[in-house]
């Protein structure tokens, strides 16, 4: 039988009303009766205790789209409801490697066609303390970290553009370079100053060049760590 609830969800969707589930903790029997069931079509999953903690997707209804972003420490294993197939076979699940996504599209009221991204030349993992190369700050790159620590800038140039994003509960702060500043989400910070996180899992921020004095910061509430 259809989820009549998800299919509502994304009529939403299609209307621009989505529905978002964050916060989620994955179920830590790694079995497809003990996972957390979705009921989102937008899932970030911040907790992953262990390796192969599970989620469990609805009931398929034909043209439904659930995503799920594993911002979690450990690989996030992904069943489908009982009888229904994820293309790996009925009953049988999937995963998604930490800092990544999926995406999960009904066929019709068994079948999903599953998407799954894998890191890439673009995106890279930090454990703790580091310096950001030029190609870590340029053209989008995505920097992820899982460990607590400060990731100090290079001084800016046009090419400027990165993100960062917290996988785990971890305390972060990204340093300009000495002569350079933080406008964080609209106030300047003092030239060297830390932009910092609030220690959750998933803070994200998105750094640009603003100025040859250096960037602008939008982030999920991240404040001033001083120099």
């Amino acid at each position: 039988m259809a989820d009549s609830t998800v299919s509502t969800k994304v009529d939403n969707y299609m209307t621009g009303t989505t529905q978002f589930a964050t916060g989620l903790t994955a179920g830590t029997t790694q079995t497809q009766g003990g996972g957390l069931a979705l009921t989102s079509i937008i899932n970030d999953v911040t907790t992953v205790a262990n390796a192969n903690d599970t989620v469990v997707l609805p009931t398929a209804a034909a043209d439904d789209k659930i995503t799920v972003y594993n911002n979690g420490a450990n690989i996030l294993r992904i069943y489908p409801a009982v009888s229904d197939n994820l293309g790996e076979g009925v009953d049988t699940f999937t995963t998604i490697d930490p800092g990544q996504f999926g995406v999960f599209t009904a066929k019709d009221t068994t079948n999903w066609l599953s998407v799954i991204s894998t890191p890439s030349n673009g995106v890279t993992l930090h454990t703790g303390v580091g310096t950001l190369t030029r190609a870590q700050m340029s053209n989008g790159h995505r920097n992820n970290i899982n460990g607590a620590g400060v990731l100090t800038m290079l001084a800016v140039d046009a090419q400027t553009n990165f993100e960062v994003y917290t996988i785990g509960a971890v305390a972060v702060s990204v340093k300009a370079a000495a002569a350079d500043r933080i406008i964080l989400d609209g106030t300047a910070l003092d030239d060297a100053d830390k932009a910092t996180n609030a220690s959750t899992a998933g803070d994200a921020a998105v750094f640009r060049y603003d100025s040859a004095a250096g960037v602008t910061a939008s982030t999920n509430g991240w404040t001033d760590g001083g120099a």
